[in-house]
């Protein structure tokens, strides 16, 4: 597992080296904050029927973590841009659907790998380092997947929520945060974001 994990860690920064602000981090997610994620996924599934979509799962830090939760490796479907990256993942995870896509195209990603339900969505992807437009790709591709009051966990550095404001109004999700993991370098928050259920 040591060796996996320096392993993931040397890839991930040489990515980020070639691509610092898509990466948005030195270092892959710290076991506290991945613990996080996957707790938060967990209190957010509530029973729900369908695939976790885990987007940017870069070396697999959160992946590990949602298995670790109790998530079944059927049920993981990993979104991942990069193609080392994602190469990376076939090779140290066997269990869970790997995908080599865009986030903001996941409807069709969906379609075209036969995941017909979402359960929830979990993130790692850098938003607040992402230009605007791009953002606004993501998240509405999200929602349009995404059933009504299901959620999307996204981890931020930054001290904002990653969503900005105008799109949450404009997609009308609502926004809640968890603490401040300080010993996560640097220190981190996990946000859920949800379209509220019609009543």
């Amino acid at each position: 597992m040591a060796s996996l994990e320096h392993a993931g860690t040397a890839l991930f920064l040489k990515r980020w080296l070639r691509r610092p602000f898509a990466m948005g981090a030195v270092v892959p997610s710290g076991p506290l904050l991945a613990r996080a994620m996957a707790e938060t996924t967990q209190r957010c599934l509530e029973g729900r029927l369908g695939h976790v979509i885990e987007l940017g799962a870069g070396t697999g830090e959160v992946t590990k973590a949602l298995l670790a939760a109790g998530i079944p490796t059927q049920r993981l479907a990993l979104i991942e841009r990069d193609p080392v990256l994602a190469g990376f993942l076939r090779q140290n995870f066997r269990g869970p659907h790997i995908i080599e896509g865009d986030a903001a195209h996941l409807p069709g990603l969906m379609v075209a790998n036969g995941i017909e339900r979402i359960a929830a969505v979990v993130s790692s992807l850098p938003l607040l380092s992402l230009p605007g437009d791009v953002v606004n790709e993501i998240v509405s591709a999200v929602f349009e997947a995404l059933p009504a009051g299901a959620a999307m966990i996204q981890f931020t550095y930054g001290t904002k929520p990653p969503v900005p404001k105008t799109l949450r109004d404009r997609l009308a999700l609502k926004a809640t945060h968890g603490k401040r993991i300080w010993r996560n370098v640097p220190p981190a928050v996990v946000w859920t974001f949800r379209k509220p259920a019609a009543t």
